[in-house]
């Protein structure tokens, strides 16, 4: 039987916008909800003190990779709160095993191509069918750069996901750190703009939406993996989202509100998003941005065929995450013969002929880690450390 919410009697705590979810998502599991609401009001104080003293250091970029490879020149003058915050994220957490890291990276590089369809078309559409959406609007980050937040998110599972990538000092640690820094330098720009109202929507890319963006890509990624014929084992799924845990710590999330298993991430993102507020026409411009981008991150050049390209992972992307969301989103109405199943079993029967050791098998695995690459390459701006300087994208530096 579940408690009362215990955020009921203080509704000054509850941003407006959250409220009606709120009493939806109590009435299911009053712990998350209430765990949930709480933090969409809290951001990140360690990170927010980094980037506050970063905005009067003249080169961000060398002054960031010099902190993340534990530089001690003395021509690099590195902020205390910027080292404070490498040095928090140097020091691995009891429970994190390396061993599952491992056995996550190993299932990622067998076919990241279903991974990276599941993310493209599931996780991320739902992601940002929240209100983290109105965020990413009022920036124009995605509106304009969808391609690049798509290629930008491969990239963060490749790096993430290669042996000791997400170990301290690996790249996919760093790279971990540096979007912590760019939600912490974006949150800032947005409390002090007109664009937000922190009493009805609670604080932009707030530790709230972290922890669902967590759950999101952990628990839930895997739901998606599995009905698009994936084929991760029971310890292959454990392992990815044992690894996400660990990097929702790098991201700023406290240990003590993550979700430990496959079940508590899936429970974590199903309460979570009851919490939010329907998709409004940010979530409804961003959904389709998402799937819009697709044929472009994979290198179609053809307008005619992206076209017809989208239209079929509008349809996947439909089966994935429901009737009800994809039609306030607005996607194409659903096709008489669904795709999944036969998506399914063409991976399944992959993986068949790979086990029986066929030649094509071999060809399957170098076309797979190909279309990796192509998704995650961002080209010479790939490595860059600088942090935006605008609360509206086109008025900043590139970054």
């Amino acid at each position: 039987m579940h408690t009362i919410c215990k955020l009921s009697h203080s509704e000054t705590a509850i941003p407006l916008i959250y409220r009606e979810g709120y009493e939806k998502a109590c009435a299911r599991d009053s712990g998350i909800a209430d765990t949930y609401i709480r933090h969409t009001t809290v951001g990140d104080a360690l990170a927010e003190r980094a980037v506050e003293d970063l905005a009067s250091v003249a080169d961000d970029h060398k002054t960031i990779l010099a902190a993340l490879n534990r530089c001690q020149s003395p021509r690099i003058l590195i902020p205390r709160s910027l080292r404070d915050l490498v040095e928090s994220a140097s020091v691995l957490p009891a429970w994190f095993d390396p061993e599952q890291a491992r056995i996550a990276s190993l299932a990622f590089f067998r076919n990241p191509k279903i991974v990276l369809a599941a993310l493209a078309t599931g996780a991320i559409v739902e992601g940002f069918s929240t209100l983290i959406s109105k965020s990413f609007y009022v920036r124009s980050r995605l509106v304009e750069n969808g391609v690049r937040r798509l290629k930008q998110n491969n990239l963060h599972l490749f790096e993430q996901f290669l042996p000791d990538g997400v170990m301290p000092g690996g790249d996919g640690w760093k790279l971990t750190l540096r979007i912590r820094l760019v939600h912490a330098r974006s949150r800032l720009l947005l409390k002090d703009s007109c664009e937000w109202d922190e009493a009805a929507f609670g604080v932009p890319i707030s530790t709230a939406h972290m922890l669902l963006g967590a759950a999101c890509f952990s628990g839930r990624l895997m739901q998606h993996v599995d009905r698009l014929g994936g084929g991760f084992s029971s310890e292959e799924r454990a392992a990815w989202v044992h690894v996400w845990r660990y990097s929702g710590t790098l991201l700023g999330i406290p240990d003590a509100i993550l979700f430990h298993d496959e079940a508590t991430a899936v429970r974590t993102f199903e309460i979570g998003n009851l919490c939010e507020p329907p998709p409004d026409e940010h979530g409804i411009i961003l959904a389709n941005s998402i799937i819009n981008s697709v044929p472009c991150v994979l290198g179609v050049s053809s307008s005619e065929i992206r076209r017809s390209d989208a239209l079929k992972y509008y349809q996947i992307s439909r089966e994935l995450i429901g009737n009800e969301l994809a039609d306030i989103v607005r996607f194409p109405p659903p096709k008489a013969i669904p795709r999944l199943p036969i998506i399914a079993l063409s991976h399944r029967l992959q993986r068949l002929l790979q086990r029986l050791g066929l030649d094509c098998s071999s060809r399957y695995a170098l076309d797979a880690f190909n279309t990796l690459l192509q998704a995650s390459d961002l080209g010479e701006l790939e490595l860059s450390y600088k942090l935006p300087t605008s609360v509206f994208d086109e008025d900043s530096r590139e970054w």
